[in-house]
């Protein structure tokens, strides 16, 4: 699983060529790049759940681009909390 700061520095990063991830992110750039305005910024998964539960999703699909003519049940319930402004609680646990 990727955390999006982590995807985030991926993408915005400057050599991505060594990364598993580098031609992913290098194809971003290229969309980032066009004539439009687009924002990237981090997000915590609790105030997004719709795009945390079809990251999840995503790891019981093979690579590739997926499209769905019914939106998922657990889905569904995600779109109405995240819409809803509805979050969780985030436990931060300090190991040092």
């Amino acid at each position: 699983m990727l955390d999006s700061s982590t995807a985030i520095s991926i993408i915005l990063g400057s050599s991505n060529s060594n990364h598993r991830h580098g031609n992913i992110a290098k194809q971003l750039k290229t969309l980032l790049s066009l004539d439009w305005e687009v924002n990237v910024s981090h997000v915590f998964r609790e105030a997004n759940h719709a795009a945390d539960f079809l990251a999840c999703k995503g790891h019981d699909c093979n690579f590739g681009t997926h499209s769905f003519d019914v939106c998922d049940q657990g889905l569904g319930q995600w779109l109405r909390h995240d819409v809803m402004g509805i979050t969780q609680e985030r436990l931060i646990i300090n190991t040092s």
